[in-house]
Order: structure tokens, then C-alpha cells, then sequence
């Protein structure tokens, strides 16, 4: 069956999409290649070639025509809502055939492996879902300004794929990528409330000792309404290090965090973990000037043990979280470098009065050299 000859077999089975049809056929005419695809895109949404299986023979007889006029990435994109409607093996095979077709196009294969990772990954085969994400990653790497859909997709899969592998920090950061380049109203409530707490349990298990990017998301809003409200408290609490309140939340709550096995099988983890914040809060908010602090001053603040004091500090030094040197002998830590990271309100209040008390240090200092030096040039 020719092209032309096919279109008219979708007027005939599918009269509801004439239009459709009719905008197909004067685009291909008149070699109007945009055109043509974008009403493609528009056409493999439609619910009766969905229903009947459709789409495969739309490629086979039609877009594989003129596939090669296409956008890369577009006919991915295509493919890919064509892909569908066949099993794994088939959808797997299909998309790897198109990814070799669009390989010399950074958008349109990278788009391609993403989904054929999603495929390994929804046939339990871990380790091809591994070897094509690290070559789509190699493919990203040097490579900027790609379609969002690109980053989304790729991302998609990694997070899923360190989901399923139990990699909390992984997991984390790749999360977080996804959400950056995917419009939130592009999921469901129930899917948004489903990763908003994953993002949360894992940081609170994983390395992660910044919680401003979760904290600051939209996506952590969908818990607010749900039985895990706690858990945004309870990453507040984590953020400033405030060791009272997490005491407070992990006893107000502990039926439900009961059930939660990753901080269950984590708890000795947690306790560091928060002293950690609690330790680099009291460096951000201690004046640089101060920063030579006594070991006991840590153990008030964290509520740990004198003779715990130096293991934290060798432990968030070991981290990279603060940049210092320890004195065992008069028992104090001076700290030069603590680990950026993004504030809340309250931080930020801290930030504003250290600006404004080096402001009016300065200005002393200034009227200082005007009003006292002495005038050395006659």
C-alpha cells in the first residue's frame, strides 16, 4: 500500500478523523515537513488509532516515507508513543532500530536510549538498564542546550533505575534533576505525593547534608494535606540541625516512622547525621572571627558526649563539610570553611545582621583611617 493510498484507508476506517487526515495528506504534498509532523503528533494521541493498534502501520506505511525529513529528536518522540503498543521485546528492538537512524543527533539519541533503558528496566534486566544509561550519560557529557524532554527523560530513568537499587544518594540527586526539567502539572497528585516522600526518606539516609533544594520545591507541597505532613518538619529540623525538634517529631510520630524501614535500619545514622547539621548550623551562625570553638560548646549543642566531640569533627571533615583544624590539647576545633548551601528565611536573617555587623565594622574602620591617620603628603 503507497502513502497516498493509505491515508485514504484512515479516512475510510477512521471517518472521525477525516480532518486529520485531509491536513496529512496537503502537508505531504506540498513537502511541508514541520507541518506534517507536528499534525502527527497530534494524530498518534487520537484514541481510535490507539484502540485499534493503529500506530504501528501509521509508521510502517506512512512516516517511514519521508522519516529522514523529520526532526531527530521529533521522530523519537513519535516513535516512541508508537513503541507503545507493541511488548517490551518488540518496543525495545523498534526504538533501538530509530536510535541508530538518529544516532549523529545528540537530542534524538539520547532521547532513544532513555527509553530503551526504561524497557531493560521494566524487563528486570538491571545491568542492559545500567549500560545504557552510562551511554546515554557519555553522550551528555560536554553536551549543553538540549530539548528539556532530553534531560527529563534521561533523568526519569536514573532515578528509577537507583529507586529499584536501593541508592538513596543516587536516587536524590537524579530525582531532583528530573523535577528540574519536568513540569510538576505534568503529574498526577498521587505520583507527586509518591516521590516527594521518596525524595525525603532518602535525605534523610543518604549523603546528603544540604536539604534547601527539597525543602524549597514546590513537589515537597504535596505532603502537606497527607499523613507524612511530618516528614517536611522533620527535614526542617535536619536542615538547621535542630536536634530538640527532631527528638520531639521522632517521638510525636513514631508509629509511623515505625513502619518505614529505611529509618528504621538507619537510626544510628540519623543521630550523626543531625549532629552533623547541628555542628555545621553552629559554624554558620558563630561570627568568623569566633570560629575557634571549644569541644564542650559542640557537645551542648549537638547533646553528645564530650568524648564524642573529636570523632564528629574528624567526620564531617572527612565529609568535606567544613574545612578546619583540631587542637586535642586545648580541646577545640577552628573552622575556616563551612560547605555552602542554600538558606532558609532564618538563615538568611543570620546572613543579613553578619553583612550588616562587617558593614558597620568597616565604616568604623574607614572613619578610623579619615579622622586619626596622619596626614603624610604636605
Amino acid at each position: 500500500m503507497r502513502t497516498i493510498e493509505y491515508l485514504d484507508h484512515l479516512k475510510v476506517s477512521f471517518p472521525e478523523l477525516t480532518d486529520q487526515v485531509v491536513l496529512l495528506r496537503d502537508y505531504y504534498n506540498n513537502k511541508l515537513w514541520h507541518q506534517l509532523t507536528e499534525q502527527i503528533k497530534v494524530l498518534i494521541q487520537s484514541p481510535q488509532l490507539l484502540a485499534k493498534k493503529e500506530l504501528v502501520n501509521l509508521y510502517e506505511i506512512f512516516i517511514k516515507d519521508f522519516e529522514t525529513r523529520m526532526k531527530p529528536l521529533s521522530l523519537v518522540e513519535i516513535c516512541i508513543v508508537i513503541a507503545q503498543q507493541l511488548d517490551n521485546d518488540g518496543a525495545r528492538k523498534f526504538i533501538e532500530q530509530i536510535s541508530q537512524k538518529v544516532k549523529k543527533d545528540k537530542s534524538g539519541y539520547i532521547l532513544a536510549l532513555a527509553f530503551i533503558a526504561s524497557i531493560h528496566l521494566n524487563s528486570q534486566n538491571q545491568q542492559e538498564c545500567k549500560t545504557t544509561i552510562e551511554t546515554a550519560r557519555d553522550e551528555l557529557k560536554g553536551v549543553t542546550g538540549l530539548e528539556p524532554i532530553v534531560y527529563s527523560s534521561f533523568y526519569k530513568i536514573c532515578t528509577e533505575y537507583h529507586r529499584l537499587k536501593n541508592q538513596a544518594s543516587e536516587f536524590y540527586q537524579n530525582a531532583l534533576l528530573y523535577l528540574s526539567y519536568c513540569k510538576l502539572d505534568t503529574m498526577s497528585v498521587d505520583k507527586q505525593t509518591a516521590l516527594a516522600f521518596d525524595l525525603g526518606i532518602a535525605a534523610l539516609i543518604g549523603e546528603v547534608y544540604s536539604f534547601g533544594d527539597l525543602i524549597t520545591h514546590p513537589i515537597l507541597k504535596s505532603l502537606e494535606s497527607t499523613q507524612s505532613a511530618w516528614l517536611i518538619q522533620l527535614l526542617k529540623a535536619f536542615n538547621v540541625g535542630d536536634i530538640t525538634q527532631f527528638e520531639n517529631l521522632t517521638n510525636q510520630h513514631r508509629d509511623s516512622i515505625a513502619k518505614i524501614d529505611a529509618i528504621v535500619n538507619n537510626k544510628q545514622k540519623l543521630l550523626q547525621k543531625i549532629s552533623i547539621l547541628s555542628l555545621l548550623d553552629l559554624a554558620f551562625r558563630t561570627p568568623s572571627e569566633h570560629r575557634t570553638i571549644a569541644f564542650k560548646t559542640i557537645a551542648q549543642t549537638t547533646k553528645l558526649p564530650l568524648d564524642d566531640i573529636e570523632h564528629l569533627l574528624m567526620k564531617a571533615l572527612s565529609l568535606g563539610l567544613i574545612k578546619g583544624h583540631i587542637d586535642q590539647i586545648d580541646q577545640t576545633v577552628a573552622i575556616a570553611w563551612v560547605q555552602p548551601r542554600i538558606l532558609d528565611l532564618n538563615q538568611i536573617a543570620t546572613m543579613k545582621g553578619k553583612i550588616l555587623d562587617w558593614t558597620s565594622k568597616a565604616q568604623t574602620s574607614l572613619n578610623t583611617i579619615e579622622t586619626e591617620t596622619v596626614d603624610l603628603v604636605v
